[in-house]
């Protein structure tokens, strides 16, 4: 699915969150939007998700404006929004079954992808006897097993420590590789951004605006990115990080 925003403009009362926003995402691509925090960057997801509407200007999804939520468009938080009270394959199932899907056959799927997920054995687990890190498998099996044609990530694994984010950053990978979805991914890690999207948007803080966009559609990547050490550079510095040690 292809995405459109042209000249989108987001307020809250009086308050300006994105200003004339304007991008084309194809069909495919992954797009990673990193800024200041409260810069508008989940507020573009909520809008591509059908959870607000645009002030000014349209989002359009393969040329229709975005009316509403829609199973095509799935959104997945940083927190796993998991039912305490289902089991994770119960959680997983039910994706499906609220599009219909009988449950026998919604179960079947769950078991399949919690597999997929390296979640084999923990079907029966409820959400508060595993780790954040097996909790956010689940919700990334919830978030596939519907096949979304667009994929909206907030901060995924921002509340997970280091190993265990750069693992999910793999099954994730190989999850978009496998099923091409449009993914429009808020990251605050530069990491992250620069090893998982075709391209990156750096914001500045609120309005939005796009003070650059780095293209790395056909780079090969792998954790070790020190080959983009100069555009890791670039974005900190953008964000306003300092990236050398200063002399007195």
């Amino acid at each position: 699915m292809q995405l459109s925003f042209e000249n989108v403009d987001k307020r809250f009362g009086e308050l300006e969150v994105i200003k004339g926003f304007s991008r084309e995402v194809g069909q495919g691509e992954l797009v990673a939007l990193v800024g200041p925090s409260g810069c508008g960057k989940s507020t573009l997801l909520h809008l591509v998700a059908g959870l607000e509407k645009p002030s000014g200007g349209r989002v359009l999804a393969d040329g229709r404006p975005v009316a509403g939520p829609g199973p095509r468009r799935t959104l997945v938080f940083q927190e796993h929004a998991l039912y305490p009270w289902l089991t994770l394959q119960a959680n997983v199932a039910m994706a499906l079954e609220l599009q219909g899907t009988d449950k026998a056959t919604a179960f079947r799927e769950a078991t399949n992808w919690l597999g997929r997920v390296n979640l084999a054995g923990f079907e029966h687990y409820y959400p508060h006897q595993v780790s954040g890190g097996m909790r956010q498998r689940t919700a990334l099996a919830r978030a596939f097993i519907a096949k979304p044609e667009v994929l909206l990530l907030d901060e995924p694994f921002g509340a997970l420590d280091a190993l265990t984010r750069m693992a999910l950053q793999d099954v994730l990978r190989d999850l978009i590789e496998e099923h091409q979805p449009t993914v429009l991914l808020v990251t605050h890690d530069v990491d992250e951004a620069l090893y998982l999207a075709d391209h990156v948007l750096v914001f500045s803080s609120r309005p939005a605006r796009v003070l650059k966009a780095f293209d790395f559609a056909h780079c090969e990547k792998s954790h070790d990115l020190s080959g983009f050490a100069a555009e890791r550079k670039e974005i900190l510095s953008l964000l306003g990080i300092k990236t050398e040690v200063e002399h007195a």
